[in-house]
């Protein structure tokens, strides 16, 4: 083991809807390395997908996209847009928690990254949904802490984001900059102004459904259907191999997104049963598909802008983030409608992870680096959505281990219980009793109704 791979870091992860990532960054000393992506299995990315296996434990990531074709009763995936259901998710044969799930897919990315680097993390930083309140970050602390991963801190992808951004690019102190987060399955748009302990999200932080990255797939895979509809329709679902076929096609559609984003042109590759060719698909014509799903970003960008009583032109820089910022459609539209060229990562769609990293060294830092608590540590206060009137920091002396505890109910009283149903139903059957003795035994009332009559006839 080289004297690099002893070096102590700390694990930022951005567990995304459909894709998860991973980044870290390293001490030496008293000094601390930029955050970089670390790949999980064959890229940096991977399909936010768990699989049960036979000993009851979980595979993750495209070992378990695999499985999905033949076993997909044991296959789980969007469970974190289920998370503070009140049902769980049924995973072969057994329900299961949404947060054990989130859990669980931190557990798996912490371990692979420890099998890599020859031991474990000094801290974990999450980068999750704007949309998880204090409840959801509550139950993924608790299913965690039941891991045994109790050094973990919570950060939403917005600030994370902006934590990348601000780590390779100076923003003034009290300058709002806007993050745009397009993902999988959804997007949100958040202003954050930046203070000297950190950001602060102003306004409110607006999500949408659409667009997201899975709305592109969709547009590509209609264009393909339009193209072999009658094929696809014949497919036989129930068949394993025809079942491949359609995956195998639907995965064709997403790598030929990707490819539009710095190509010309890309090329499909259908293999349908008595079907083997290619489909041919320009930029032109998928910046078609996708315009009416892209024109919705600078919208919400500037809904959020609004929100914090701002223009565009106050803005020290638009930054958008995920795979699809890619597009160099959206980055034209965003320029066009606010009047400012949106700043764009190498690699949007790891940004999250390597700001949740960021702001695992921000934590640790004190420790090291007296001088620096003012520079280092985080404060951001949320406004809107789940997060009104929320404040969540960083604090500037390292925290203790997070051990949440299910608070303390007292078991019921059986006896008592019973003793009182006892009590109800003698009450209820002497009540029957007495109405059945006063309607027969009694008789009827000589002059009057109801009960002035019968007060007058028992006087008699």
């Amino acid at each position: 083991m080289t004297r690099r791979d002893c070096m102590p870091y700390v694990l930022g992860v951005h567990l995304g809807a459909t894709a998860t990532t991973a980044a870290i960054a390293r001490r030496d000393g008293s000094r601390w390395a930029a955050a970089t992506p670390v790949p999980l299995a064959a890229g940096p990315v991977v399909p936010t997908v768990l699989c049960k296996v036979q000993d009851g434990s979980f595979v993750a990531g495209e070992a378990a996209q695999r499985q999905e074709i033949a076993h997909h009763e044991w296959v789980v995936r969007g469970f974190t847009a289920r998370l503070g259901d009140d049902l769980p998710l049924l995973v072969g044969s057994e329900f299961v928690p949404a947060q054990r799930l989130v859990a669980t897919m931190v557990e798996w990315v912490a371990d692979v990254v420890a099998a890599r680097q020859g031991h474990p993390a000094e801290h974990i930083a999450i980068a999750h949904s704007a949309t998880w309140g204090p409840h959801r970050i509550r139950l993924v602390q608790q299913a965690l802490a039941q891991l045994g991963l109790n050094e973990v801190t919570m950060v939403p992808e917005p600030l994370a984001v902006a934590l990348d951004y601000a780590a390779k690019q100076q923003v003034p102190e009290h300058e709002p900059i806007a993050v745009a987060n397009i993902g999988g399955s959804g997007m949100d748009a958040t202003v954050l102004r930046r203070r000297q302990r950190g950001f602060e999200v102003v306004g409110s932080s607006l999500t949408a459904d659409h667009p997201s990255g899975q709305d592109l797939d969709d547009e590509i895979f209609a264009a393909v259907r339009a193209e072999f509809g009658d094929r696809i329709d014949a497919l036989d679902l129930a068949d394993l191999n025809q079942r491949a076929a359609l995956a195998h096609l639907r995965a064709e559609c997403v790598r030929a997104k990707e490819a539009l984003s710095h190509q010309a042109g890309a090329q499909v590759r259908v293999e349908l049963p008595g079907v083997r060719t290619e489909f041919a698909l320009s930029r032109s014509r998928y910046e078609q598909l996708a315009r009416p799903h892209l024109e919705r970003v600078p919208e919400l960008v500037l809904q959020a802008v609004q929100s914090a009583t701002l223009a565009p032109d106050d803005l020290d820089a638009v930054v958008l983030a995920g795979g699809t910022a890619r597009v160099p459609l959206l980055k034209q539209l965003v320029a066009e409608r606010l009047k400012v060229p949106p700043q764009v990562d190498v690699s949007p769609e790891l940004a999250a992870a390597s700001g949740a990293a960021s702001a695992a060294v921000q934590l640790l830092s004190t420790d090291v680096d007296e001088g620096s608590v003012d520079e280092t540590s985080v404060l951001v206060r949320i406004e809107g959505s789940d997060f009104d009137e929320e404040e969540v920091e960083i604090p500037e002396a390292p925290r203790p281990p997070i051990e949440v505890e299910p608070m303390p109910l007292d078991p019921p009283d059986e006896d008592r219980a019973r003793r009182i149903k006892i009590i109800k139903l003698s009450l209820a059957a002497a009540l029957i009793i007495g109405g059945l003795l006063l309607t027969f035994l009694w008789p009827t009332p000589p002059t009057g109704g109801g009960l002035l009559g019968l007060f007058q006839h028992m006087r008699q």
